[in-house]
């Protein structure tokens, strides 16, 4: 029974020695100084963002100037220029494939369809 004893006091003793000589685990900590508005928190602005989330994923409405000149490039136009945006359509000018003026008409919506 004594040695049962003293050999559970043993061990007690070297599993607290053990635990002292450890390396004291550190916290993490920061100190977040804001003054002003608009200086602080807005929001969680590490958060994954997604093709799908409607804040920041915005379909593009419209035809862009960039769009169209591919489209008319596509179509055969050499040397198009933009002559016109409206709200429904943008004119596209440039040298047809035979040489001649040639305006192209494309509807202001996505994918920039031909409308003439």
């Amino acid at each position: 029974m004594l040695q049962t004893m003293s050999k559970v006091l043993v061990a007690t003793m070297i599993a607290a020695s053990a635990l002292t000589a450890l390396p004291s685990v550190s916290t993490a900590q920061s100190l977040d100084l804001y003054i002003g508005p608009g200086q602080g928190y807005e929001g969680d602005y590490r958060r994954e963002r997604r093709y799908d989330d409607d804040d920041y994923y915005q379909e593009r409405r419209g035809c862009s100037p960039r769009q169209a000149i591919r489209r008319a490039y596509r179509y055969g136009m050499r040397d198009p220029a933009i002559a016109a945006m409206t709200r429904n359509r943008v004119i596209v000018e440039g040298i047809g494939r035979r040489g001649e003026y040639t305006r192209l008409y494309l509807a202001n919506r996505n994918g920039c369809p031909r409308i003439g």
